[in-house]
């Protein structure tokens, strides 16, 4: 979830306060940023809220690269 981490940075927000806003701990926020565990729909549609000129699709997605 580095691209979702970096949107974050981006908007200068902390992970602390995106968990406040979609109403989760910063643990959990930080597991699910990590990939230990994944965002529900209702996350996901809160994020979708925060951030809505981003595609919520690419910024949950895996970041690696498949290998030729």
């Amino acid at each position: 979830m580095l691209r979702l981490r970096r949107a974050l940075d981006s908007k200068q927000m902390t992970v602390k306060s995106c968990a406040e806003l979609i109403g989760i701990s910063e643990k959990s926020l930080y597991n699910k940023l990590t990939g230990a565990s994944d965002f529900s729909y209702k996350e996901v549609k809160k994020l979708q809220i925060m951030f809505p000129d981003f595609n919520m699709d690419y910024y949950l997605s895996d970041d690696i690269q498949p290998s030729a």
